[in-house]
């Protein structure tokens, strides 16, 4: 350990500070505590979850077995539900404005150590490179 590293962790912990005093991190916060105290929307969420376990169970059988595809519907019926309460809109549309976020931040972090770095965000309308071919002279550590 040498004062490089510490300076380097002191910073990390203002990033950190800084980070968790935005707006965006506060609004993303408060959506994700009022989805965790409503106890009828965490009970959908349950009730969600057994049944897409249940149709993962029976999902390989699904040709020999009719009650699939109706717990497969009623899956996608819970689900819809689940998508159109107010409090779970809110809670995504939080969570895309923190991702947005944290992708500015890592791809400004990647372009101090080189611009040829690329970030893929994983966010709906952002830039995606393709997967790398296969094949010899095509890997990365090849090229």
């Amino acid at each position: 350990m040498d004062d490089q590293l510490l300076a380097i962790d002191d910073a990390l912990d203002d990033v950190i500070t800084a980070f968790l005093e935005l707006d965006t991190v506060k609004a993303y916060q408060a959506a994700a505590q009022a989805v965790s105290a409503d106890k009828e929307l965490q009970e959908e969420i349950s009730d969600f979850q057994r049944l897409k376990e249940d149709y993962d169970r029976l999902q390989s059988f699904g040709k020999y077995r009719p009650e699939a595809g109706q717990l497969r519907k009623a899956v996608l019926r819970q689900k819809r539900q689940l998508d159109l309460n107010d409090k779970m809109i809110a809670m995504r549309r939080a969570e895309v404005d923190l991702q947005t976020v944290l992708a500015e931040a890592s791809q400004k972090i990647a372009a101090a150590v080189s611009p040829d770095i690329f970030v893929d965000t994983g966010l709906p309308m952002a830039l995606h490179r393709p997967p790398h071919e296969m094949g010899r002279g095509k890997n990365i550590k090849e090229g």
